[in-house]
C-alpha cells in the first residue's frame, strides 16, 4: 500500500468569491422545488453578487435570494441560502470553485445544482488537492476515515462521522457535535449514545480509501477540529433530516481537513453512500 496523501495547510483570506456571478450551463441546473431551475438560469436578469465578508444576494430567475458563506478551504464554502419573501431557506450548501473557474453550487436538501461564472472574467482560486484551511497548530499526522452505521433496519438511512486517527466526530443531536471527549458544542437537545465520547466500536464500518489518492491524512489537532466544530454548530443551529445533518457535517469537516469534497452521495441525493463502497471495512 502506498503512502497516505498528506495535506498542505494554506492560509485563508477574505471571501474569494467577492464580485458578481452570472449563470452558465443552464441545462444542468436542477432543483426539487416548484419551477424550472434551468429556465431561471436562462432569464437575462439572473445574477448574484458576493461581498468580501461572505454575504451575498441576487436574483435567481423570479426569486431574490440572500446568502451567507463559511469558508472551509481554498475554493470551498459551506453556504446558507434564503428567500425571505417565500419563507424558504437551505443551510446545507456546498460551493466549489472548479478548475476552470466555474462556481458549482449544490444544496442537497433541495436537489439544487447551479453553475456560475464571474461577470468580469477574473480568475478565482480553484479548489485543489491537498490544500486545507490554515490552523494555528500542527500535530501528528493522522489518517482520516469516514465511519458509518445504520439508522434503520432496512439500511436506507445511514449515519456518518469522521475519524481522524482515533478521534471520531459526529452529529449527535439538534444541533450537537460529539467528539472523543463527549459533547463539543450543542445548540439544542443532545441525542447520542456517545455522551462520554465517541469510539470506533459504535459504528458498523468505515472507509479509509475515500478516493483514487488513497488514504488521506491531516496534522490538525483535536483542538483545531473542536474549534471548527463549534463554529460549524453555531452556523448550523437547526438539524434537518435532509441537511444540514450528520452527513453535511462530515463532508464539511473533511473539506476543512483535506481541501477536497467528499466523494460520497448523501441521503438527500437519493443515492447510496460510503456503505456501498467496495473499500468499506465492516466491523459488524
Amino acid at each position: 500500500m502506498g503512502a497516505a496523501a498528506s495535506t498542505e495547510v494554506t492560509p485563508m483570506t477574505a471571501c474569494d468569491l467577492a464580485g458578481e456571478w452570472l449563470p452558465i450551463r443552464a441545462a444542468e441546473w436542477k432543483n426539487r422545488n416548484i419551477g424550472s431551475h434551468a429556465a431561471r438560469a436562462r432569464m437575462p436578469w439572473t445574477k448574484v453578487a458576493y461581498q468580501a465578508n461572505g454575504t451575498g444576494e441576487g436574483w435567481v430567475g423570479d426569486v431574490h435570494v440572500q446568502y451567507e458563506l463559511m469558508p472551509l478551504a481554498p475554493g470551498h464554502y459551506s453556504a446558507k441560502a434564503r428567500i425571505p419573501a417565500l419563507f424558504w431557506s437551505a443551510n446545507d450548501g456546498n460551493l466549489t470553485v472548479l478548475g476552470d473557474g466555474t462556481l458549482e453550487a449544490r444544496y442537497p436538501s433541495n436537489g439544487i445544482v447551479e453553475y456560475w461564472r464571474r461577470a468580469d472574467g477574473r480568475t478565482t482560486v480553484a479548489a485543489g488537492a491537498g490544500r486545507a484551511m490554515s490552523t494555528s497548530s500542527y500535530g501528528e499526522e493522522r489518517r482520516i476515515k469516514v465511519v458509518f452505521r445504520r439508522v434503520d433496519g432496512l439500511g436506507i438511512a445511514w449515519h456518518w462521522g469522521l475519524a481522524v486517527g482515533d478521534s471520531i466526530y459526529e452529529v449527535g443531536g439538534s444541533m450537537a457535535v460529539i467528539g472523543p471527549r463527549g459533547v463539543v458544542c450543542a445548540t439544542g437537545p443532545v441525542v447520542s449514545d456517545a455522551l462520554n465520547g465517541t469510539r470506533l466500536g459504535q459504528f458498523d464500518g468505515y472507509v479509509e480509501h475515500i478516493d483514487a489518492a488513497g488514504p488521506r491524512t491531516s496534522t490538525c489537532t483535536d483542538a483545531d477540529i473542536e474549534a471548527f466544530a463549534t463554529e460549524w454548530c453555531h452556523r448550523h443551529p437547526t438539524y434537518n433530516a435532509l441537511g444540514p445533518n450528520c452527513q453535511t457535517f462530515t463532508e464539511d469537516l473533511y473539506i476543512f481537513l483535506t481541501g477536497q469534497n467528499l466523494g460520497f452521495a448523501k441521503f438527500a441525493d437519493l443515492q447510496r453512500g460510503p456503505e456501498a463502497s467496495a473499500r468499506a471495512v465492516w466491523l459488524r
